[in-house]
Parts: structure tokens; sequence; C-alpha cells
């Protein structure tokens, strides 16, 4: 029998600073990158229908409204990689989730291995983006990329031992295996910038670079918790660390969490004001990677209510409400809508 409990989300949306805008190629974009997906053969059966249900096509073009439509298919199909390792992943022990995280590295790197879906996919993906990508923005991708496996096998290691971090260590972990970072490296490839290290190296670059991230990953955990529930994979998300460490009930944990993101939403518009010169056109380019963190807070926002990616068929009762039926584990939350 289900036990479930209602949880109410807060609302991100009203309170959001940042507007969401949409790709005008949208529909094109989502057409052409499926088909592309399903021409390697990564996703078949119901794993194939989840990733069409999932649009992560409209994530992308909201995260990146007024690109030209070649970024913003590489982009999409990125993220279609990262949803190919994502799914296997968490279904793999430790060991296994790291080979898999390796052969994908290592067709970043131009060695590609032959039977491998995730491995072809890079290999077209990593030949489409050479032209335009800067040298600094091909290593910083590569190198958040390679972040992005190592905590993901290291998520797979605790969730075998069944661990729970405290809050410190879980956001550590948190800001490398949700895949924000290889997104945010490709700000540059659609942009066309190519922001020297010394804007990296900058604290106030770097703490509302983090800033960023955590608004992604904070929401993320928020709005993906009951499925993860679900799935027993909740021991990795900001709600049950902080059940855990603070002794506090779901809804409290839930609460807390809103009040990170709008803590950190307030800390990233008003920290900008901070940023040093870097010279006028260096600056320009900041102020573009600035302004496309932001696009990718409501970005993720709106696609996480807009898709049953979270919320499967009770989304439209969700988006309404912001009440959420927070499901056991066990009990399916995808099964009525494929």
């Amino acid at each position: 029998m289900s036990t479930t409990r209602s949880l109410v989300l807060p609302d991100l949306i009203t309170t959001c600073p940042f507007k969401a805008s949409i790709h005008p190629e949208y529909k094109r974009a989502r057409s052409e990158s499926t088909a592309w997906v399903r021409s390697f053969g990564a996703l078949t059966g119901r794993k194939g229908s989840l990733f069409h249900l999932n649009n992560l096509e409209l994530l992308v073009s909201l995260a990146h409204p007024t690109s030209g439509y070649e970024e913003l298919r590489i982009c999409c199909d990125w993220n279609a990689v990262f949803f190919v390792y994502d799914e296997l992943s968490d279904i793999l022990q430790g060991e296994d989730a790291r080979k898999l995280g390796d052969s994908f590295l290592k067709a970043l790197g131009g060695e590609y291995t032959d039977g491998s879906a995730v491995s072809d996919m890079t290999r077209d993906l990593r030949g489409r983006m050479s032209g335009k990508a800067t040298l600094n923005c091909q290593m910083r991708f590569s190198e958040r990329c390679s972040n992005y496996i190592n905590a993901v096998s290291k998520e797979a290691e605790l969730r075998e031992d069944a661990d729970v971090l405290d809050t410190e260590s879980y956001i550590k972990l948190r800001r490398q295996n949700s895949g924000v970072e290889p997104s945010y490296a490709l700000i540059e490839y659609v942009h066309g910038l190519d922001l020297p290290d010394e804007v990296f190296k900058n604290p106030v670059f770097t703490r509302l670079y983090w800033l960023g991230v955590d608004l992604v990953c904070l929401a993320n955990d928020l709005y993906s918790f009951s499925v993860e529930r679900a799935k027993g994979l909740d021991g990795n998300n900001f709600l049950s660390v902080v059940m855990r460490e603070r002794g506090l009930n779901m809804q409290e944990a839930a609460d807390l969490t809103g009040e990170e993101i709008m803590r950190r939403v307030n800390d990233f518009v008003g920290g900008q004001k901070d940023l040093p010169s870097f010279g006028e056109a260096v600056d320009k380019e900041v102020q573009e990677y600035m302004l496309s963190i932001g696009q990718w807070h409501i970005a993720n926002v709106v696609w996480s209510l807009e898709t049953p990616r979270y919320f499967g068929a009770e989304r439209e009762e969700v988006k309404r409400t912001l009440i959420v039926n927070v499901k056991d584990q066990g009990e399916g939350i995808d099964d009525n809508i494929i």
C-alpha cells in the first residue's frame, strides 16, 4: 500500500529575478537531436521513451535562447550523452561506473571504444565542436567532464556502501556529480567566448561561479527528491543530507532548500558589482557568462516543472499547486506515462 506524503515546494519562479526565454528553433533542435541519439542505439525501449519525454532539448533551449542553431544542437547532443551516462551509472556499482566513465573520458581524448554508444556519440560531438571552441574552452570542458565522471563514480561507491555525507562534503561532491560544470563550460563555446585563466582564478568570479552551480544542484535536488526516493537513490540529495544531519522532517528540509536557493540567488545578483575589471573586452565576455549562469537557473526550474522528469503523470498538478506526493522506495513514478 502506498504511504505517499505531501510536500509543498517553494515557489522558485515568481521569486526569481531571471526571466525565462526559449530558443526560436527549439522544436527543430528537439526533433534532430532525438533522431541523432536514436541513430546510435544508445537508449531503446522504456529508457528511450523516458528520454524523449524528459525533453532535455527544452532545458537546453531555455538555457541558451540566443545561441546559433549549431551551438544549440551540440549542447542538446552533449546533454543527451550526459543523460545516457547518468542513466547507466545509476544502476552500476562503483567499479563498473568508473569503467563506463573511463570509456567516455578516453573518447573525449580521442581514444574510442568499439561497440560503445557513449564513445561513438562523444567521437561525433568532439569533431563537430572542435572547429569553433577555443583551446581554453576545450581544456575546461575536458577537465570538468573528468571531474564529473570521477564524482559520479564516487557517488556510486557511496550508494554501494549506503553512506550519506555531511552537508559540507555533500555540496563539494554534488557540485561535480551534477553535470553542471560541463554544461557551464559550454557557455564559452555557445557565445564564442575566450575567457583567460585570470578570470577563473579571480576569487569574486569563482564565488559567483559556485553560487551558480549550487543553484542548479539545489533546485534539482528539491524537484527530484520524490523520484530519487522511489528509486532508492535519495542518499545523494540535499534534502536527505540535512534531514539526517539536522534532524529535520521532509517539509523542513524542502523549506530550507528553498531558502538556500534564494540566498544564493540574491548573493549571485548582488555579488556581481564586486567583480573587478579585466579590461573592456574581457569584461563584456564575463558579463555574458554571468547572464548565462542566471539563464541556466531559471531554465532548470521551468524545465523541471514542464516535463514529467521528476513528477511523472502528476506534473500538471504539481506545477499548479506546488504540492508533491512523495513516493516510497519501489513505487513507480513513471509507470503510467509511457
